[in-house]
C-alpha cells in the first residue's frame, strides 16, 4: 500500500470512529433523558400522594377545630346561664338573711 492509501484509510477509520462515538453519546443522552423523565414522573406521583394525604389530614384537623370552637361557645353560654343563676341565688340568700335578721329582733 502506498502512503496515500494508508492516509485515506487512517482518516476513514478516524471519521467512522468519531461518528460511532457521537452516535453512542446521543443514544446514551436519549436514554438518560428517558430515565430522568421516568424518575420525575415517579417523584411527581409520590409528591401528589403525599400532598393529598396532608390535605386530608389538614381538613380533618380543621373540622376538629371547628367542633372545638362550637363546644367552647356552648360551654360559654352554659357558664353565663350558671353565673346568672348564682347571682339570683345570692340575691335570694341575701333577702333571706334580712328576713331571718328581722325575725330575730
Amino acid at each position: 500500500m502506498n502512503e496515500l492509501a494508508k492516509s485515506v484509510l487512517i482518516i476513514l477509520c478516524s471519521v467512522i470512529g468519531a461518528v460511532m462515538a457521537v452516535k453512542g453519546s446521543v443514544r446514551l443522552t436519549k436514554k438518560d433523558v428517558k430515565d430522568t423523565k421516568a424518575e420525575t414522573k415517579a417523584q411527581t406521583i409520590i409528591d401528589t400522594k403525599s400532598n393529598t394525604i396532608l390535605e386530608t389530614k389538614m381538613d380533618y384537623i380543621s373540622k376538629g377545630i371547628d367542633d372545638i370552637k362550637l363546644d367552647n361557645r356552648d360551654q360559654c353560654r352554659q357558664l353565663n346561664v350558671i353565673a346568672e343563676r348564682v347571682t339570683r341565688v345570692e340575691e335570694s340568700v341575701k333577702s333571706s338573711h334580712k328576713r331571718i335578721d328581722d325575725l330575730e329582733k
